[in-house]
């Protein structure tokens, strides 16, 4: 018999607790540690995330005539998920993604908030399935963050 994970967390909150900030510790340890708030920086983001992997498009929709954009459009929503709200990437929370992020993306790059939103659950999977994916997601944000010397 499997057990919900909500009464997983509650037993082990209760009944164990020095497991629980145990876990808690690591999971710290694992995020980054400091997030973006300023939706701004967005636009930084973006910049830079063009000229590293060489983006010519206006325009990040996939459709007849257009290049495949998918891939990298995934990867700069996964890169601005690790600046914005890496506790969605990593799965440690079920709520939708911070307001405003994926609006603000999709005037930056042409494409409607619904194809960044639907892309999302996509994302999360790749972060957390291919390490290939996770490496460069990881070496695109750090060097976006050393470059706009954000958090410093």
């Amino acid at each position: 018999m499997e057990y919900s994970s909500n009464l997983m967390i509650s037993v082990l909150r209760k009944e164990y607790p020095e497991i629980a900030q145990i876990i808690t510790r690591k999971i710290k340890d694992t995020l980054p540690r400091a997030q973006l708030t300023d939706l701004s920086n967005i636009e930084k983001i973006i910049s830079t995330f063009k000229r590293e992997k060489q983006v010519k498009t206006d325009n990040w929709t996939n459709g007849k005539g257009r290049a495949n954009i998918t891939y990298k459009r995934d990867l700069l929503v996964a890169v601005l998920l690790l600046f914005y709200d890496p506790e969605k990437i990593m799965q440690l929370v079920r709520r939708n993604t911070v307001p405003g992020i994926m609006k603000q993306a999709s005037m930056l790059i042409g494409t409607s908030q619904e194809v960044l939103s639907m892309s999302t659950p996509g994302v999360i999977v790749a972060f957390k399935a291919y390490e290939e994916f996770r490496e460069e997601v990881y070496r695109l944000y750090d060097l976006i963050r050393r470059e706009h010397g954000f958090f410093e």
